[in-house]
């Protein structure tokens, strides 16, 4: 009734009052008020659904977008390529167990491994933009560097991703810190970029590299 009683006074303020033929008729006044009130109140009701709509848009869209590639997963939204057994020819420095479903090795020397899809037209083993890569941190690096949490083989190791890059930085069972490199196009996650991790073995004539 305040509401209504509000809503009158500030008619009549305006000058927008009740006729006063009809002033003999309060209780015709008292519903107009009511339904003008009630008008209001769907208005601004309609007016707060829509904005609550228009967030929880823009949340489900963030939530959509941190769970494409965020660092738990560690992957856009698009079809993890399968680690399968390697029986090629191996390079020197490094050795692997599994690889990538289609992919290569390219080649290596004592500071870095390069793999890269079959047939791929560059053929650089010292170009690393959308290979796999594998090496020695560098020895102007300290600590284990950013990222969350990934143990490989039970071992201690940081998962990150910056860009189209994942990065696994890890010490290996001898004590060395392996840094492994793989694009986003594999769709891989944290667990498999650690489960080929520990198929890696760093040989003895392997070298850590500058900058």
């Amino acid at each position: 009734m305040n509401d209504v009683k509000d809503l009158l006074e500030r008619a009549l303020a305006d000058g927008c009052g009740p006729d006063p033929a009809l002033a003999a008729e309060p209780a015709g006044d008292v519903a107009r008020g009511r339904r003008l009130l009630r008008r209001r109140r769907l208005i601004g009701m309609t007016g707060l659904t829509g904005g609550a709509v228009a967030v929880a848009a823009v949340l489900a869209a963030g939530v959509g977008a941190s769970h494409g590639g965020g660092p738990g997963a560690g992957h856009p939204a698009t079809a993890a390529i399968a680690l399968v057994a390697y029986r090629g020819a191996q390079a020197p420095g490094y050795q692997v167990a599994e690889v990538p479903s289609g992919w290569v090795i390219q080649g290596g020397n004592a500071y870095a491994l390069t793999l890269a899809p079959q047939g791929d037209k560059d053929t650089s083993i010292d170009s690393f933009v959308g290979k796999l890569v594998v090496m020695l941190q560098s020895r102007d690096a300290h600590g284990p560097g950013p990222g969350t949490s990934q143990p490989v083989a039970g071992r201690p190791g940081r998962f990150d991703v910056q860009g189209g890059t994942e990065i696994l930085t890890y010490t290996d069972q001898a004590g060395a810190q392996v840094v492994i490199q793989a694009p986003t196009s594999l769709g891989w996650n944290a667990t498999r970029l650690a489960q080929f991790a520990a198929g890696v073995q760093v040989l003895h004539n392997a070298q850590p590299g500058r900058g």
